[in-house]
């Protein structure tokens, strides 16, 4: 990977704040948008992010490498209880990776209420939802029930489905006409 100029970089910053999700819109839309007078700018900067590897290119549309939004991790664990000696190695966090999201299969939900805390999902909390993991008996899973969505374990009884919340002051939801599992919640995250 190549070293980028201090102009490339902020071109790349720019474009990090402006164009984060999805494909890249063409270098006429870009140079409107970043208001750049000349197109073959906006050319020259993208082509030279391409051949350092910051930007890909995907069925013909153009992408920012999502490792550059990413976070530190370092490589020691940090003990909740006694102290002990830090590391200073470290990876770059790919979130999607780590919570095995794939853009085509998965989305996030924010919660709302205290239905799911002893899940350790609570009120505010965002779930990331696969809509291809087969729901089975025990899974936390969005579902709609009878016109709503709700998040839940699912339960089996017989041969019948229901949800189970996770907490005790929330009764058995058993569906009277319409129940269907939308996907399985594969993790949560809290912001503090």
């Amino acid at each position: 990977m190549l070293a980028l100029t201090p102009n490339q970089k902020d071109f790349l910053n720019t474009l990090k704040k402006q164009y984060r999700d999805g494909p890249l819109p063409s270098i006429r839309q870009i140079a409107k948008d970043l208001e750049y007078k000349y197109h073959n700018s906006v050319q020259n900067y993208l082509e030279a992010l391409m051949f350092s590897g910051m930007v890909k290119k995907i069925d013909s549309f153009l992408y920012l490498d999502k490792k550059m939004f990413g976070l530190k991790l370092f490589d020691s664990r940090i003990p909740a209880g006694l102290p002990a000696t830090a590391e200073d190695s470290y990876e770059v966090f790919d979130f999607e990776n780590y919570m095995h999201a794939n853009e085509e299969r998965s989305f996030m939900l924010r919660v709302s209420g205290d239905s799911m805390i002893d899940a350790g999902i609570y009120d505010g909390d965002l779930i990331i939802v696969d809509t291809k993991i087969p729901a089975t008996h025990g899974l936390i899973v969005v579902a709609i029930i009878d016109g709503g969505y709700t998040v839940k374990y699912l339960r089996k009884k017989g041969s019948t489905n229901y949800l189970k919340a996770a907490n005790p002051n929330y009764k058995d939801i058993y569906p009277e006409n319409e129940f269907k599992i939308v996907g399985v919640v594969t993790g949560s995250i809290r912001k503090f």
